[in-house]
């Protein structure tokens, strides 16, 4: 009797997704307990692991990548010696850098080992419900959403948007109503959490989605009409026996709703939009003064210049500024050099494949989606650490395809195929891909 043990590669990206709040709540209900450091130094840590153990599965691109983000750190090491003496002075600077870690470890594992994506959304589905539903019932409540008491993190909420994406595919590929249900009611959920900046990045990853579908890059979609009626009628039988037409006509939730859309096209006078760019415009000097690569450790020593409402500081001085803008935390930091040492390798890579006739598995395309959101998340708050693990996998799986290694017409050829240890000639070696949707005539079992 053999005991199938590929439930365990769904920990790696897990134990990234666990930085998260709605997780690691569970074991550490204090959110300012200095355990939750300590874990992501371990995450860190795993990732070098994880690095140095795959590491011949790393494609030149990435080797690169890893290359520079290794030297970008070795540099800001030899500046934090050179003028205060230590190596690390300020772990909050260094910590933007080494963020990046996962996107390798991540990447080189999911292209050594096929991912079990459905028990991962399960996982991750679980997770965050119950979290929800134990740690944060009155976020649930209708005087929650009057009063804009949200309660779920925003990054927690965000995260929901990965298995709505992935259940909405699986529907599309494959039928079956309840994974349609699945997904709206994550989208009711995510509405209702009113999180703003995740309505926006949830239209965005749906539009791109879509039109991944619509142009034939989804694999195994069938758009037929009786594919599609459940997509229409769905919302409509779910609002009449859930009663969301009572909450509806309730003028209050009228209210609410026009407001929060008001928020959204009037970033500049009211809401969190405004907020953020009275924190944009308090720091532009500074960003326009160091726009090549940034503040860097000094701009940890600069006393807090944004102050909010009245004449108190939001935050305490040498704490790090904490950004609600991915964007303006990198320019801030690290200038135009820190942006594009996150940036430039993702969206190039992901051009690549897009480029590409060979279409994405559903799962995959929900990978895709997700990550490209990230960039309009970026834009009101930084990104989580759980991310970049995303991103990682989110390459491994949607790497560029060697349409060769299987054969025109095949299947199989919408899986990722894992790059090898390179020949002698420094050339990489296309290995099938045990992955997602790959049929057993092509798949290698680790």
């Amino acid at each position: 009797m053999k005991i199938n043990l590929r439930f365990r590669h769904v920990l790696p990206i897990l134990g990234v997704m666990a930085t998260d709040r709605a997780f690691n709540e569970f074991v550490v209900p204090n959110g300012e307990d200095p355990s939750l450091v300590l874990y992501s130094y371990a995450i860190t840590g795993f990732s070098l692991l994880l690095i140095a153990t795959c590491f011949r599965y790393l494609s030149p691109v990435m080797r690169r990548w890893l290359l520079v983000t290794l030297a970008a750190t070795a540099v800001l090491a030899l500046e934090s010696y050179n003028g205060w003496g230590t190596p690390m002075v300020y772990p909050h600077v260094f910590a933007k850098l080494l963020a990046l870690l996962p996107i390798f470890a991540m990447y080189a594992y999911y292209r050594r080992h096929p991912l079990p994506a459905g028990l991962l959304m399960v996982l991750l589905l679980a997770g965050l419900v119950i979290n929800l539903a134990f740690f944060h019932p009155d976020a649930l409540s209708l005087s929650a959403f009057l009063e804009n008491e949200r309660g779920f993190d925003v990054t927690s909420a965000f995260l929901l948007l990965l298995p709505a994406l992935y259940y909405f595919n699986q529907y599309l590929s494959r039928g079956g109503l309840p994974q349609l249900a699945v997904f709206f009611v994550l989208l009711a959920l995510i509405v209702f959490l009113q999180h703003r900046t995740v309505w926006l990045t949830t239209a965005l990853a749906l539009v791109l989605n879509v039109l991944l579908v619509l142009t034939g890059r989804v694999e195994g979609v069938r758009l037929s009409t009786t594919r599609l009626m459940p997509v229409l009628l769905m919302p409509l039988l779910m609002g009449l026996l859930g009663g969301a037409a009572l909450v509806l006509d309730n003028p209050k939730v009228l209210r609410k709703l026009e407001s929060s859309v008001e928020d959204i096209e009037n970033v500049d006078k009211q809401g969190t939009g405004s907020w953020r760019l009275q924190q944009f415009e308090s720091y532009q000097s500074y960003v326009e003064e160091h726009p090549l690569a940034g503040m860097r450790l000094e701009g940890f020593e600069l006393p807090v210049q944004f102050y909010g409402d009245g004449d108190h500081p939001v935050w305490a001085d040498r704490t790090g500024h904490h950004f609600h803008s991915f964007y303006l935390d990198r320019l801030f930091y690290f200038g135009i050099l820190g942006l594009l040492l996150v940036l430039v390798v993702p969206i190039w890579q992901l051009w690549k494949r897009l480029r590409q006739r060979v279409p994405f598995d559903p799962t995959t395309a929900a990978f895709v989606s997700y990550a490209g959101c990230a960039l309009l998340y970026g834009v009101s708050y930084d990104w989580p650490p759980y991310l970049y693990g995303v991103i990682g996998l989110t390459l491994a799986i949607a790497g560029p395809v060697s349409v060769a290694a299987f054969g025109p017409g095949t299947p199989a050829a919408s899986a990722p195929l894992p790059v090898g240890p390179p020949t002698a000639d420094g050339a990489p070696v296309r290995l099938p891909y045990p992955g997602l949707q790959a049929p057993a005539a092509h798949a290698v079992h680790s």
